[in-house]
């Protein structure tokens, strides 16, 4: 099944790494606690993307690619140029689980100016952060479009509790030669590896099949599927930076340094269309949300899938034009759950996937190192929809968030799924 794997290559390429402005102490200040816009595209006209790589047992980069088109630039300076003015702060703490949020460790403040005229389709840079060796951090990450008085929030793990683990890792697109910001990957698409370790010579893949089940209920009391961590096969390769991986077909990729620990880097082939949702069988996916098990079965069944989806939509809302923003705001919801949770599988299977697609981006979002609170506030004063996510330590993601379940979230499900079968989108305030 690996054959083609890897592909050799002559070309070697570089990666600028670009570290705007000087860096300088800020004084220590608090991030918002509602992080709500973070899941909700229509609050927040920057998305920067992130993500930490362990460049030696000192010494962290922080990645951030910008988009230069969701940026308002102006006119209104002293050169006359169209500049975008940017500022991005970050607050580490050392993670410490007998202190809540953790130990403040340091804070940076930069801004840079963009000119319009010289900058491309995505903006690079590379902020250092001081993390040592066996501990982990939280990155309080702020970044502002200050022309516009726009700024968006995160948080994210600096994990170097040991130097085998997945930050310690750099994937670069073979394409354009830049770091990867995200760990999927279609078939046939070339990317390399470059680790920190310079006595590498390995690197030892164990390949696991997709993970198939699907969320329970919010308010189910079944135990949970525990997830497979027996590869269906393991190999090796020889390892240099210049050497060009795909991934030849769907599935999970667990790419080690060291053959005697598990940690590693995670990379994943969800499918050809992914994140997006376009063929028959991604369009049938999430609706076992709506369905009971008969109509999906019978869906699953029909030799026409398509046609009997499309049916489904029309049998909640005959309006064809009201069906068609059923569907519209449905599996635009499944496209952000794909983006926003994707763990160890697809967003949409998740558990905080499930609750996206169901009732909407939340109303309010509490957020810390291992855990998500999402808030969802009902109209006239009526009882608040709570949701607690908690993170799970994974071999292969740092993104993987249980629902803590309980029977009082059954009305709350109910309700919002009742709404969906009547032919209304269910959202409380949005």
């Amino acid at each position: 099944m690996m054959t083609g794997f890897r592909k050799i290559s002559a070309l070697v390429f570089f990666v600028s790494i670009f570290v705007f402005g000087c860096s300088k102490p800020a004084s220590k200040t608090v991030i918002k606690r509602n992080l709500a816009d973070i899941y909700n595209p229509g609050k927040s006209s920057i998305h920067p993307d992130f993500f930490i790589h362990h460049v030696n047992d000192s010494n962290s980069v922080l990645y951030i690619r910008i988009f230069p088109s969701e940026l308002l630039f102006s006119q209104a300076n002293e050169e006359g140029k169209s500049l975008a003015r940017l500022k991005i702060y970050y607050e580490l703490s050392e993670l410490n689980p007998g202190k809540e949020g953790g130990i403040f460790i340091d804070s940076i403040s930069i801004r840079k100016s963009l000119n319009k005229a010289e900058v491309r389709n995505s903006f690079f840079s590379g902020l250092p952060v001081r993390a040592f060796l066996g501990k982990k951090y939280s990155l309080k990450i702020e970044v502002s479009d200050e022309v516009r008085g726009i700024t968006t929030q995160t948080i994210l793990i600096a994990d170097k509790s040991t130097k085998y683990g997945a930050q310690n890792f750099k994937v670069i697109t073979a394409k354009n030669g830049y770091p990867s910001f995200t760990r999927y990957f279609a078939q046939g698409e070339a990317f390399r590896i470059q680790v920190n370790q310079i006595d590498v010579d390995s690197l030892f893949i164990d390949y696991f099949s997709l993970d198939r089940t699907l969320p329970r209920p919010a308010f189910s009391s079944t135990p949970e599927i525990p997830m497979k961590t027996i590869p269906d096969t393991s190999f090796n390769y020889s390892y240099s930076d210049t050497v060009q991986y795909s991934l030849p077909g769907p599935g999970i990729y667990h790419f080690r340094m060291n053959r005697d620990t598990k940690d590693g880097l995670t990379l994943f082939n969800f499918g050809e269309s992914f994140p997006n949702v376009k063929t028959p069988d991604d369009l049938l996916g999430p609706l076992v949300y709506l369905t009971s098990s008969a109509e999906f079965r019978d869906i699953r069944m029909e030799p026409n899938r398509k046609l009997a989806i499309d049916n489904f939509w029309l049998k909640l809302n005959p309006d064809l034009a009201s069906a068609r923003e059923l569907i519209r705001v449905f599996y635009k919801r499944v496209y952000f759950a794909n983006i926003y949770f994707s763990s160890y599988k697809e967003g949409w299977k998740t558990d905080r996937g499930m609750i996206y697609i169901i009732f909407g981006p939340p109303r309010m979002l509490e957020k810390n190192a291992d855990m998500e609170k999402w808030t969802y506030f009902t109209k006239k004063g009526g009882p608040t929809a709570v949701f607690v996510f908690k993170r799970n330590e994974n071999q292969f993601t740092n993104l993987d968030y249980q629902l803590e379940r309980s029977a009082g979230s059954n009305a709350f499900w109910r309700e919002a799924v009742d709404s969906w079968r009547k032919g209304k989108v269910y959202s409380i305030d949005y």
